[in-house]
């Protein structure tokens, strides 16, 4: 019985890591889109703001001239999105 409840245990943990993994990712990417999409208008902030609505916390943002890196953490799950302006469209792609 022992046996089984630590299985269950790691079943539901392991469940909830990859939720927590899913969100991170989406929260990264839709944080890095919006600081490209952003450009001159505060693009740290607008990353910031995005991540917190997805309940994500950010932990790194580096911005460039037309690419941006978000690194953000759910529970404890980090995942990191990278994207880029493609020729100064309004056009951003996610690179992995």
């Amino acid at each position: 019985m022992a046996l089984m409840s630590a299985a269950l245990y790691s079943l539901a943990h392991t469940g909830i890591r990859l939720i927590d993994a899913q969100q991170s990712q989406f929260a990264a990417d839709a944080a890095a889109v919006g600081c490209v999409l952003a450009q001159q208008d505060s693009p740290r902030e607008i990353a910031k703001q995005i991540a917190e609505q997805n309940f994500a916390q950010v932990i790194e943002i580096e911005t460039f001239f037309d690419q941006c890196v978000v690194v953000v953490e759910v529970d404890h799950v980090a995942r990191r999105a990278v994207a880029v302006s493609v020729g100064g469209l309004d056009l951003p792609t996610l690179q992995r």
